[in-house]
């Protein structure tokens, strides 16, 4: 069960990622091709990939690639420990994950509903809500706190009895 709903939350989150990558890819590629081309930049641009669209690739995309154990790790220290052991370990790392990004997501929310609760906007050509690129923050975190929880519940079940055969991916 805690596989399937972490299915979708990877699938969902790396959706995101996916869009607001190729949106931003198209966007340069439209700004740098019209500003050589025909000498008019697109005005908006730089804001959009650099409030939204970077962020939302970022926080969005980690999540999912802990999940699917895709991110660098330094396993030389846990290769030749026994499995139970090794998957106390991982444990260990969620729990320091799930702080981490618990604590993130909590103090990112806050700054976000701060935000819209003042209708604050960014200082630019466009007056883009700063509420919007700060909720970015929270909601790609909250995905990394899903993933710290489900990896410590796999990791004791895997550790304590429940072996299911499967890594936590």
């Amino acid at each position: 069960m805690i596989r399937k709903a972490m299915s979708f939350v990877d699938h969902a989150f790396t959706a995101v990622a996916v869009l607001a990558l190729a949106v931003m890819t198209l966007l340069i590629v439209a700004d740098v091709g019209l500003r050589y081309g025909a000498g008019t930049p697109i005005f908006f641009a730089h804001d959009l990939v650099v409030l939204y669209l970077t962020p939302a690739v970022f926080f969005f995309g980690f999540g999912p690639t802990y999940w699917r154990s895709e991110h660098l790790s330094v396993d030389l220290l846990t290769l030749n420990l026994p499995r139970r052991l090794r998957e106390l370990t991982d444990v260990l790392s969620s729990a320091i994950g799930l702080w981490i990004f618990g604590l993130l997501t909590w103090v990112a929310w806050e700054r976000a509903a701060g935000s819209f609760a003042n209708d604050e906007v960014i200082a630019s050509i466009v007056p883009w809500p700063a509420w919007a690129s700060y909720a970015l923050v929270p909601l790609g975190s909250a995905a990394m706190v899903l993933v710290c929880a489900a990896r410590i519940l796999i990791s004791l079940g895997n550790a304590f009895g429940r072996v299911s055969g499967e890594a936590a991916q």
